[in-house]
């Protein structure tokens, strides 16, 4: 779709430049350029003096979301531009935030098209992000205290017992040297707390899963084994549980970020290390689902298979590679699988279970 005239923002954290442009006998013309702070209020008032017809454009970023609703509340277009795929704007040899709100309007008034534009998610999936994100960084915290209890105890000369991580702060402390207890009590005490807002941040995890708009695909996903709540819930709300955003179910490896890059030019054709775009945060969290997808204690399935497969060849990195291509099937499985509610899941077939019967007699004899 083609625009006559377009409001461009290049958004920082205090300021955004504005450049609005307009096309004028087929020549592109900056009708408007100025400055203004990057709160709720100044870019209503701004826009509340504009034609409401004019699309607004800004890339994707931490004010994003309450751009957008900004935007809609006043009847306007908002189009949220991919920086992925700005590169245009990103290595221009005169980047600064003044052009970059020009080139955002030249690219706009061209085609919108080659902005990438993306839709936001809904409210409850971003709540549900936000809330797994949060008791990430919980954990985060939780491990460097731990690890810094364990190297105090070392340096004098000790080691604290094995225990798993929410359990430390329950440590018997009665046989401590009093010096380390000096030390050891506070970090104790805030071990406590932070187990308590972990547990706080799982049960409003859970809370939202059974939502209406949530349960049925989180509970979906969940049928391929590797994948639990907290994979599941993070996979569904970063499609905004909307598998149809995809044409394709393998379309969503590539989403993610888990596909090799691909260097092709006359007769060379190379694949190389994956993607790493998209999410991630997400994206650790499959690679963790696939981890104990591979374990061998983990159940058949013919993805594990596969993975199994990888780590035949041997190699430095099979390993390595097993486990993103198991995540890789993790995370098409479970898109194809919402794609398609009605279809049921088999998590191994008949031939699957022959080769992995195969596999494992051929390991008993070796």
């Amino acid at each position: 779709m083609e625009y006559s005239t377009i409001i461009s923002l290049d958004v920082s954290d205090k300021t955004s430049k504005v450049c609005i442009m307009s096309k004028i006998a087929g020549k592109k013309q900056i009708l408007e350029e100025t400055t203004i702070y990057t709160t709720k209020d100044a870019l209503l008032a701004y826009l509340k003096t504009k034609n409401p017809t004019w699309p607004v454009v800004f890339e994707t970023g931490t004010h994003c979301r309450w751009m957008e609703k900004v935007v809609k509340s006043l009847g306007m277009k908002p189009i949220v531009a991919n920086p992925a795929h700005m590169r245009m704007v990103t290595e221009s040899n005169t980047k600064n935030d003044r052009n970059d709100a020009r080139e955002l309007a030249k690219i706009a008034l061209a085609d919108v098209e080659l902005l990438h534009p993306v839709s936001l998610r809904s409210e409850i999936c971003q709540q549900m992000l936000r809330l797994l994100k949060a008791r990430d960084v919980m954990i985060s915290v939780r491990t460097k205290f731990i690890n810094q209890l364990r190297g105090f105890a070392k340096s004098m000369g000790f080691r604290l017992p094995s225990c798993s991580a929410n359990k430390v702060y329950l440590l018997n402390k009665s046989q401590w040297p009093e010096n380390f207890e000096t030390v050891a009590w506070p970090i104790m005490d805030i071990l406590e707390t932070i187990e308590i807002k972990i547990k706080a941040y799982e049960s409003q995890i859970k809370k939202l899963a059974s939502s209406p708009d949530l349960k049925d695909k989180i509970d979906r996903v969940r049928e391929v084994y590797g994948i639990g709540l907290l994979s599941g819930c993070a996979l569904v709300a970063s499609i905004d549980a909307d598998p149809d955003r995809f044409s394709k179910a393998r379309d969503a490896g590539a989403y993610f970020g888990v596909v090799p890059k691909q260097r092709q030019s006359g007769e060379m054709d190379m694949q190389c290390h994956i993607t790493l775009s998209g999410s991630e945060f997400v994206r650790n969290l499959m690679v963790e689902s696939a981890q104990i997808a591979l374990r061998e204690s983990a159940r058949d399935t013919d993805i594990k298979l596969k993975g199994l497969r990888i780590c035949q060849r041997g190699g430095k990195i099979a390993k390595k590679k097993a486990i993103i291509a198991v995540a890789r099937c993790l995370i098409v499985t479970a898109v194809a699988l919402l794609k398609h509610p009605k279809r049921k899941y088999i998590p191994l077939s008949e031939k699957g279970r022959l080769e992995l019967e195969a596999m494992r007699t051929i390991e008993a004899v070796a």
